[in-house]
């Protein structure tokens, strides 16, 4: 069995390939890397076979039901974007949420390594996409790669909002915000974002993309459509 690491927080997650997300900082599959079996070797010595097995069960245990707990909680799936020096860049994100109505506020949190991250500090604007059920190809285009590494909207159908920041055509909803940045918190490994809504709009009244409904169909062909 293959043991990954999150290089943001350390978690250590078995299996043939990485996690879609970290459960404990949220970073996205390609912050995890393969461990060599060597660094365990430390843990091979003498008599002490027995004892790094059972704190690795007891590991995997407490990974197993802290994750669990951790799965229960209810997730939006979202397209967090923002702008640089005229150009665009975005992200999955499954933190966004409303926290008053006069003013209209939102928060959300993006991992302080993130491309998006550096753009929302630069500009102070940002826009969240809602995703329809239909949105596995937007999470597969803005959550397996970084910014860095690849444009994202290329090939992808946006409009530059009235604030400057990319809003997908294929949402069923968008918001324009900017950062309020006296209420904007570090939170370790990363930034939660406080940010007042001034723009934004319902497209359509199809089912939002719920992170738990993404991991229930994420194997699903690309382009396929949802039944029903």
């Amino acid at each position: 069995m293959k043991v990954w690491r999150c290089t943001v927080c350390g978690w250590l997650h078995e299996g043939e390939s990485p996690p879609d997300h970290c459960p404990r900082c949220g970073a996205p599959a390609e912050k995890f890397e393969l461990v060599e079996p060597s660094e365990y070797a430390g843990l091979m010595e003498e008599d002490g076979v027995a004892a790094a097995a059972e704190v690795k069960e007891m590991a995997a245990e407490d990974k197993k039901r802290i994750e669990a707990a951790l799965f229960s909680i209810s997730y939006g799936l979202y397209i967090v974007g923002s702008v640089k020096d005229g150009r665009p860049n975005a992200q999955v994100c499954n933190t966004v949420f409303q926290i008053t109505s006069a003013p209209a506020r939102i928060a959300l949190g993006i991992n302080k390594s993130n491309l998006t991250n550096e753009y929302i500090k630069s500009s102070g604007v940002l826009s969240v996409c809602t995703l329809g059920r239909d949105g596995h190809d937007m999470v597969r285009k803005f959550g397996f790669k970084s910014g860095r590494e690849i444009n994202k909207f290329e090939n992808v159908k946006y409009s530059p909002g009235k604030m400057g920041v990319p809003v997908l055509d294929d949402c069923i909803s968008y918001l324009e915000c900017r950062v309020v940045p006296d209420l904007t918190v570090d939170a370790g490994t990363h930034t939660l974002f406080v940010a007042e809504v001034l723009e934004g709009a319902a497209r359509s009244k199809d089912e939002p993309m719920t992170y738990a409904y993404y991991r229930e169909t994420r194997s699903r062909p690309a382009g396929q459509k949802p039944k029903g």
